[in-house]
């Protein structure tokens, strides 16, 4: 059994060889006048202890999803909890933090972990062995959504070898355990029901919940017993929510505010050329917007008038019209750090009405009336309906724009119930590719939205899980990303970032690659 301290290249496919594998290069998305995590982490002089930052976002936090990545929890995740391991944003390479090494069998289907010793929960109660056990069967409960809960589900034994070390066998090699790990929360099994309701949340994290006021917000006090030494600097944080985007930029202005957590692109604009304010975009760029198909919805049940869609739709228009350029346009769902990246095939849809009409007439679908529906509490996707609506009218399709409260929109998008087209956002493409093709709700191969349903989409995303073999996992991702182009049940048409604008004043933001918030070093000048 060999030992791997603290990252291993056995049990996954290691990132560094992965990537080379498949070919992908270190490229980033072009994003004039933001700054990127790079020069977020390299910038800013001595920090100083103490203050109190002050963050806006839309919506309320929802602590009964936080064992997924959900966006209003941004602010909570990485803040209040912390997770088994969290990846190196360069090398992409899983670093240790309540796991301080890893131990990886020879046959790929078991791995020791060895958990950090003085980690206390905000209770005073140590953490051991026992708390990770309870996170993961946690995840595997039918009543708790996860984009990793197959992974979860591949532990077919939990062996406590001892208070600060533990065994998980797997049922097969899994490519992708350590997306799992970024993402498994360590919450307290002596409070999970409160935690579920959001009247008790305890973690290991630097900071703890001192109040909290549903649909208003949430106000965290420094963990003094936080087991990294010297952090946090903050005393504290105040969330807020404020459902108006253009509202938290005023907020932002008049020094109510340091920090917005996804404010509208174009709102984040207009505050670029102020040296007062930075807007930083995530070097995790898992924020990806699509137009997809509801493929038993006639005429979108046709591979052909979907494929018209992919052709209509003008992605550069809401690159800049609605996205403020923050991103690049693309036909994979994959960020360009992901393995399965390939820039050829990321090219391969752009506007061309020529080929849009023509697939529309051999379908036969002229003049059929294709509703185009989203959520009408998100302006950014209302303005991309918009834009596909228009498009579509163009190649003889009879688009009309339907807008759904949030809760009917997500009801149905989970039921696999929208009446045609959706326009919606996913994350997932910028880790191991099997954490999207499994897990992501709008991908997923075994039950996704578009009720798309493909024995050879299931294998091949059943293969690039267990494998960990460098030839098969890009064979793998070529046949995977051929039938993606082909089949259009999800369109992808931007491959963006989640953004954070910020006062000048604050320095060392950080984030995982997940986007949650990490404020270990953040301070207020």
């Amino acid at each position: 059994m060999p030992s791997h301290t603290p990252a291993p290249e056995g049990l996954t496919l290691s990132r560094r060889r992965l990537l080379a594998a498949i070919g992908v290069g270190g490229a980033l998305l072009a994003v004039p006048a933001c700054r990127s995590a790079a020069e977020e982490s390299s910038t800013g002089g001595a920090a100083e202890k103490g203050g109190t930052l002050k963050i806006a976002q839309t919506a309320d936090i929802a602590p009964a999803t936080l064992f997924g990545q959900n966006n209003p929890n941004f602010t909570l995740a990485r803040t209040v909890f912390n997770t088994l391991t969290e990846y190196d944003h360069k090398t992409l390479e899983p670093k240790p933090s309540l796991a301080e090494s890893w131990t990886v069998a020879a046959d790929q289907k078991s791995i020791t972990l060895k958990l950090r010793k003085g980690v206390t929960f905000h209770s005073g109660r140590p953490f051991t062995a026992a708390d990770v056990t309870f996170a993961l069967e946690n995840l595997t409960k039918e009543t708790i959504a996860s984009q990793l809960k197959h992974v979860a589900l591949a532990v077919r034994r939990i062996t406590e070898d001892d208070e600060h070390t533990i065994t998980l066998d797997l049922a097969h090699p899994v490519s992708n355990l350590f997306d799992l790990f970024e993402i498994l929360l360590i919450v307290d099994k002596e409070s999970i029901g409160e935690l579920l309701k959001g009247t008790k949340i305890i973690g290991t994290g630097p900071f703890e919940v001192a109040d909290r006021t549903p649909g208003t917000g949430l106000d965290l006090q420094r963990y003094e017993g936080y087991w990294k030494k010297g952090a946090p600097l903050l005393d504290a944080v105040e969330v807020t929510v404020v459902s108006q985007s253009a509202s938290m930029v005023s907020s932002l202005r008049s020094g109510g505010t340091h920090l917005l957590v996804d404010v509208a692109p174009l709102d984040a604009a207009s505050v670029k050329s102020d040296d007062r304010f930075e807007v930083t975009v995530s070097d995790a760029h898992d924020s990806g917007f699509y137009v997809a198909s509801n493929v038993r919805v006639k005429p979108l049940d046709d591979k052909r008038v979907r494929q018209a869609v992919a052709w209509a739709v003008d992605r550069d228009r809401i690159l800049s019209q609605v996205l403020g350029g923050i991103g690049t346009v693309t036909s994979l769902p994959w960020a360009t750090s992901s393995p399965a990246y390939d820039k050829t095939k990321a090219a391969h849809y752009s506007r061309d009405l020529t080929k849009a009409k023509a697939l529309i007439r051999a379908a036969g679908a002229d003049g059929r009336t294709v509703k185009v529906v989203y959520n009408a509490g998100l302006a950014t996707n209302a303005k991309i309906a918009e834009i596909v609506q228009y498009d579509l009218t163009q190649i003889g399709l009879d688009a009309k724009a339907e807008p759904l409260q949030a809760a009917d929109f997500l009801a149905k998008l989970q039921a696999g119930e929208l009446p045609g087209l959706f326009i919606n956002g996913h994350g997932f493409g910028q880790l191991h590719p099997a954490t999207l093709v499994k897990g992501a709700f709008p991908f997923n191969a075994d039950k996704n939205a578009s009720n798309f349903d493909s024995d050879e989409y299931r294998r091949l995303a059943d293969r690039l899980w267990k494998t960990t073999e460098e030839s098969e996992a890009k064979e793998v991702a070529d046949q995977l990303n051929d039938l993606l182009l082909e089949e259009q049940f999800v369109s992808d048409l931007v491959a963006s970032s989640h953004t954070f604008t910020l006062s000048s004043k604050v320095s060392g933001l950080n984030w995982t690659m997940y986007d949650y918030l990490d404020l270990d070093a953040t301070a207020i000048g």
